[in-house]
């Protein structure tokens, strides 16, 4: 495997160049890498579905964790833009290869075009009915879920990103010290297995899991007649929380400080840190 200095040196080059690349590659493999998240999110429903009643919510965290891991395999093999690692572009920049502008309009296009992406994902996902399977139980866990991201204090969700993005990009990290195939499958199914069973916030996860409980939300009210009490009821989910899941909240409470905090934790406490750290070795 390459040397944490190795490493630190080929990422901040294979991000210049990612950065670099025509805004027509950049869009399409972040829409490809918006709905590879989504798609590890899917994998997760469906995986811990019951697992909590039956072993406990910490084997239902493991293997959801596990499961969710997918996702980004399928953006690094794919070569990928994901904002949450795409962040450590920011390298680039502090060592005077990548102008400010282009690393910040990188950024912009590469989180604009994982939502298209993650949003094509549970419209497509909410349309295939896949979720209405085992009475729904799937559907409605969304509900609760993206509601109780509603709830989160600006503080909380602030700090879960940084915790997520140490995860993410470290994972990212691991597997592009890994020299083999298998090396970076288990590099990052550990890693992004972890940030998952602990609950951290990702924001193009995020992305997909409150699209989907919008969704899900206008799919139940519809079907008890508008009534709040009876989707409360439905979805074991409080009247409060419900009317917190709205688009407004999504963006203003979730989606706002995830973002900051998931930027803070990529680019500082792992992308930064490592190259300052490995610098001198480097040359």
């Amino acid at each position: 495997m390459l040397s944490p200095a190795e490493t630190a040196q080929s990422l901040s080059g294979g991000l210049r160049h990612k950065a670099l690349m025509p805004i027509v590659s950049i869009a399409f493999l972040s829409i490809m890498a918006g709905s590879s998240i989504a798609l590890g999110d899917v994998f997760w429903a469906h995986s811990t579905v019951g697992v909590a009643k039956a072993a406990g919510a910490g084997i239902a965290n493991f293997i959801g964790g596990i499961a969710f891991s997918v996702g980004l395999m399928m953006v690094v093999f794919f070569g990928g833009h994901l904002f949450t690692s795409s962040v450590m572009s920011g390298v680039s920049t502090y060592d005077k290869k990548l102008p400010l502008g282009k690393m910040a309009a990188y950024w912009v296009w590469v989180w604009v075009f994982n939502f298209v992406g993650a949003l094509l994902t549970a419209y497509m996902y909410y349309e295939s009915r896949l979720p209405l399977n085992y009475d729904g139980e799937i559907l409605k866990h969304f509900v609760a879920l993206g509601a109780g991201k509603m709830t989160l204090s600006f503080e909380a969700a602030f700090i879960r990103g940084i915790f997520c993005n140490v995860f993410v990009c470290m994972a990212v990290w691991a597997a592009t010290a890994a020299e083999d195939t298998a090396g970076k499958v288990l590099a990052i199914c550990f890693i992004v297995g972890a940030f998952v069973a602990s609950g951290y916030e990702h924001c193009v996860a995020n992305m997909f899991i409150v699209s989907e409980a919008l969704f899900a939300k206008a799919h139940y009210l519809l079907e008890v007649g508008g009534d709040m009490e009876a989707l409360s009821h439905l979805t074991h989910t409080s009247v409060p929380n419900l009317e917190a899941l709205n688009v407004t909240n999504f963006f203003v409470k979730n989606l706002f400080p995830v973002t900051l905090g998931n930027i803070c934790g990529g680019l500082f406490f792992v992308g930064l840190i490592g190259f300052m750290s490995h610098k001198q070795d480097m040359k």
